[in-house]
């Protein structure tokens, strides 16, 4: 498929029209379930993977479901998976089944949930084209025998317009909800029935119809997925966090999900990633992310917290992996009080899928105490080859130079996220996901543009310094290199071979360029560009 690039930071993706989804209507018909898995869908042909979820079953029974397939994340071949465990953990099984359908119809964000009478629930996000067609959809199905591995599920169905990615909750109302989001990016499909934002989906019949009664905007400068958790306070409120560019948002609702306060920052620090925060059969809160409560890092040091205080203060900090490249949690907790935390490991390098099991203590004491708790168990790993090329070594460059930053006015664009303290990013604008896995060393601390979707950057500079771009040389890729944007306006090659900055796939192939800017220069470039300053 031809791919064009018109913005900075990206990812290899076409943005599908709504003309696309009139050509593809399976997008609103019943999702092919395969069972058994088909070899194309094995681990050794898996490129990526992540996302996961998990549930328990009362008699004790793992699900774990994730998404993988095509190159990359966000691609129309991506697919969910779902296997099993019944040793709490020990041992899985291969995948059971796949979600998968037909055509350029991407399945992503999936999300296990038992419900109040025990039966499991497998939802997943289904949208036409590469990312995201303005309406996406909740699907899902379900099994009444969560004990067993041959569980028989009910056929998919289609809940509502939007995406669900976290864990449901039921209310002291005995009402089941669901944060259900519509991404606020400007994209409108005319069939769509939701708002943007995070909606409060209510059932009152035990899950045969759903309605949303009210709704939270993040503001589009500062969304970014949203992929948010809600949690009933013991007054009967509600408080929504989000994700956002800035970390996490909350709002709050004090007439049973109707309306919302303005989205802020929360008081919590995270990167710009998902979160767990779920009430434990204690009654206390139990909170996942990265990092300290308030220290902001980037998708490393996975930690659990508790509150027995309604989230007003924290207690513990138990570490579950703390190295780069862990995200996404998610979790349940057992009947007998077992803590179970899912997440995903370096999605383009290990890939691997992990699982962390601990108690209350455990998290009370910063370590691991209890007999059963166990950290970093393995789920699933993907074993595809990677992504193979013959770099070249671009010896006819110049040396690296390293100099101050300069201060830059962004127009068209996001300001720079800041690198600090680790080599790999995870991070996208309100349109693109962006998803960096092999940011050089010698760039931490260094900002980047976020541009946006086929809009060209203009970059003023204010003060002299030294500024670095990304991007596919031209021999590698003529369309979507901006190497002759660059030489004309004095940038230099770099003598450093060619690297894959992210994904697994020869699209994120890139050369470094170089120049020492002054004060009042003006730097323009469209198509495939990282922009480092």
């Amino acid at each position: 498929m031809y791919r064009v690039f018109l913005f900075f930071v990206c990812f290899p993706v076409v943005f599908v029209s709504f003309s696309m989804a009139q050509e593809f209507p399976g997008v609103l018909d019943p999702t092919q379930v395969l069972q058994p898995v088909p070899a194309e869908y094995g681990s050794d042909k898996r490129v990526w993977q992540g996302v996961p979820s998990i549930a328990v079953a009362p008699n004790g029974r793992l699900w774990a479901a994730w998404s993988s397939g095509g190159s990359q994340e966000p691609h129309g071949d991506n697919y969910c998976l779902l296997a099993t465990s019944s040793d709490h953990g020990k041992t899985w099984t291969e995948p059971l089944l796949v979600i998968d359908m037909p055509g350029p119809v991407r399945e992503l964000d999936p999300a296990l949930w038992i419900d109040p009478e025990g039966k499991l629930w497998f939802f997943w996000g289904q949208v036409t084209g590469d990312f995201f067609d303005g309406r996406a959809g909740v699907w899902c199905m379900t099994t009444n025998t969560p004990e067993r591995q041959d569980a028989v599920w009910s056929t998919p169905k289609r809940i509502c317009d939007g995406f669900k990615s976290t864990k449901s909750i039921v209310d002291s109302q005995h009402r089941w909800i669901h944060p259900v989001i519509i991404f606020n990016t400007g994209e409108v499909h005319p069939d769509r029935t939701f708002e943007p934002g995070t909606h409060f989906v209510v059932s009152e019949d035990r899950g045969k119809t759903w309605k949303s009664i009210g709704f939270a905007t993040v503001p589009r400068k500062d969304a970014l997925y949203d992929e948010t958790n809600i949690v009933e306070k013991k007054d009967g409120s509600f408080w929504m966090l989000f994700r956002t560019l800035y970390g996490i948002g909350e709002s709050f609702s004090t007439d049973n999900g109707k309306t919302w306060t303005e989205p802020k920052p929360s008081k919590f620090s995270n990167p710009s990633s998902r979160f767990f925060m779920r009430r434990l059969k204690s009654g206390n809160l139990l909170f996942v992310k990265n990092g300290g409560l308030t220290q902001r890092t980037g998708r490393s040091h996975l930690q659990a917290f508790l509150s027995d205080d309604d989230g007003q203060t924290w207690k513990g900090g138990l570490m579950l992996d703390e190295r780069n490249q862990v995200s996404y949690p998610d979790g349940d907790q057992a009947n007998d009080g077992t803590i179970f935390i899912i997440y995903d490991f370096e999605r383009y390098g290990a890939r691997e899928i992990l699982l962390a099991r601990f108690t209350e203590e455990d998290v009370l004491a910063g370590k691991i105490v209890s007999e059963t708790g166990t950290l970093q168990i393995l789920v699933d790993k993907a074993t595809a080859p990677k992504c193979q090329f013959q770099a070249n070594s671009n010896s006819d460059g110049k040396p690296l130079r390293f100099g101050t930053s300069p201060k830059m006015e962004i127009k068209n664009a996001k300001a720079g996220t800041v690198l600090r303290g680790f080599s790999s990013l995870f991070t996208d604008n309100n349109e693109t996901l962006i998803y960096l896995c092999s940011v050089p060393n010698e760039f931490n601390g260094k900002k980047f543009v976020l541009g946006q979707f086929q809009q060209p950057i203009e970059v003023n500079v204010q003060s002299d310094g030294m500024v670095y771009v990304y991007t596919p040389s031209k021999e590698r890729s003529l369309n979507s290199s901006v190497e002759e944007e660059l030489l004309k306006i004095g940038f230099e090659k770099v003598a450093r071979p060619e690297t894959l900055i992210f994904g697994n796939s020869l699209d994120g192939v890139v050369t470094l360029y170089q120049k020492e800017v002054k004060t009042g220069e003006t730097i323009k470039l469209t198509k495939w560009a990282f922009l480092i300053y």
